[in-house]
């Protein structure tokens, strides 16, 4: 629904009022869809059935908390460092963006390696940190070397970022990305965008045309980091790229749309349609965690795994998923600017600090997964239960955030 069919239905003065008018740089809209996504991740990576999936598990659309955090991770990317490039210099915003890819590959060392060290203490379970179970299958694969391989060659291993946490290898993708983003800046300033985007979709459609071995296996992992599995590179490179892109013209982007507002209205207008279209679809999924009074069975259960399979599949990014995912910032955008008062007063306390501090949250929920799982609340596989322990790790990490626990000593 856009602005002006709102207006048409609720008082002009009352619609105004609603509007997105935070003072300050930083956008909260922003962190508040980051902070939202947490559910879908908390949803996955905190097993055992779960309400959660009712708003968690592919609801709003074929999508999922990893391609938001790439793709705005991508914008705020362009958005702070080409304020620094324009400021400061190529050569300035390099060594930062450099600066932030060690901080991160920092980060992941810490995680997986801790990890690592956790595993060898008797009577600890860490085994869901450690393998991960293909639900498909049931096929149990480990994250790490045996335990007889020996400490070194576990921390080598992490070194390289070939070994770690499933939950967590989505940042030695942000790692790779961070180090190849200042020649996408380069490029950039030289007045290649047109070059940077069409490098960009060549090498995602030369993933896209690789053979696999398997249904959702990946065959070209330049690096061979753990993260290629989930996220190979030649895949997610595209939002970010495309993110990065954005956010560098985002004031030139925002300025030919408030020339055209027409034309802006119609875009948005259209995306929330086919948002709707896409959440109607997705309700459809055949999946097996889910109730039967939650799915819509319009589509038949072989068809939707068809044309899930040929345009949705998240770890080669399907163009599906990727329509999907456009079409869904943007309409969810447009829904937290024209009525932010309102949404912020009912979910803002909650999302805007989680999404403030995504890198905290992402570190702490890998240590809090590990605490629930050495309790004897995951034997008990009830919905309930399960439903209160996913619930109350986010509530637990907007405490700390709000709280400052532990900022001296974790990043954030």
């Amino acid at each position: 629904m856009s602005s002006r069919s709102i207006e048409k239905i609720l008082p002009l003065s009352a619609v105004a009022g609603w509007r997105y008018a935070e003072p300050g740089n930083r956008d909260q809209r922003l962190d508040f869809m980051r902070g939202f996504v947490f559910l879908m991740l908390f949803t996955t990576h905190f097993k055992g059935p779960t309400w959660m999936v009712l708003v968690g598990w592919e609801r709003f659309g074929v999508v999922s908390s990893a391609e938001t955090f790439i793709i705005l991770a991508g914008v705020v990317t362009g958005v702070v460092y080409g304020s620094k490039m324009r400021s400061e210099g190529l050569e300035a915003c390099t060594q930062r963006l450099w600066q932030r890819a060690w901080e991160l590959y920092k980060i992941a060392l810490l995680v997986a390696g801790s990890i690592a060290l956790l595993r060898l203490v008797p009577g600890l379970e860490t085994g869901a940190l450690t393998s991960f179970t293909d639900l498909g299958s049931g096929t149990v694969y480990p994250l790490y070397p045996p335990p007889e391989a020996g400490i070194l060659r576990a921390l080598t291993q992490v070194a390289l970022l070939k070994a770690g946490p499933h939950q967590f290898q989505i940042v030695g993708l942000y790692v790779v990305l961070f180090l190849s983003t200042p020649a996408i800046f380069w490029a950039i300033g030289k007045g290649q965008l047109k070059k940077v985007l069409a490098l960009s979709w060549l090498l995602y459609f030369i993933i896209l045309a690789e053979p696999a071995p398997a249904p959702g296996e990946v065959s070209l992992r330049l690096t061979g980091a753990q993260f290629e599995y989930a996220f190979p590179l030649l895949a997610w490179q595209l939002p970010f790229v495309h993110g990065i892109a954005f956010g560098i013209h985002k004031k030139q982007i925002t300025e030919f749309f408030r020339q055209r507002l027409l034309l802006k209205r119609v875009l948005v207008a259209a995306c929330v349609l086919l948002s709707l279209g896409f959440a109607l679809f997705s309700i459809n999924h055949p999946l097996e965690n889910m109730p039967h009074w939650a799915r819509l069975n319009w589509i038949p259960p072989d068809t939707f795994g068809s044309w899930y399979q040929a345009y949705f599949m998240k770890n080669m990014l399907g163009i599906g998923r990727l329509f999907n995912n456009l079409v869904l910032l943007v309409a969810s955008h447009a829904l937290l600017t024209v009525a932010w008062v309102p949404i912020k007063r009912l979910l803002g306390w909650l999302f805007v600090p989680l999404g403030a501090e995504t890198m905290y949250v992402f570190i702490m929920h890998v240590y809090l997964i590990l605490l629930v799982i050495n309790t004897p609340l995951p034997a008990l596989n009830d919905i309930w239960v399960n439903t209160a322990v996913q619930v109350g790790a986010l509530l637990a990490c907007w405490a700390m955030v709000r709280t400052r626990f532990l900022f001296r000593w974790i990043p954030h």
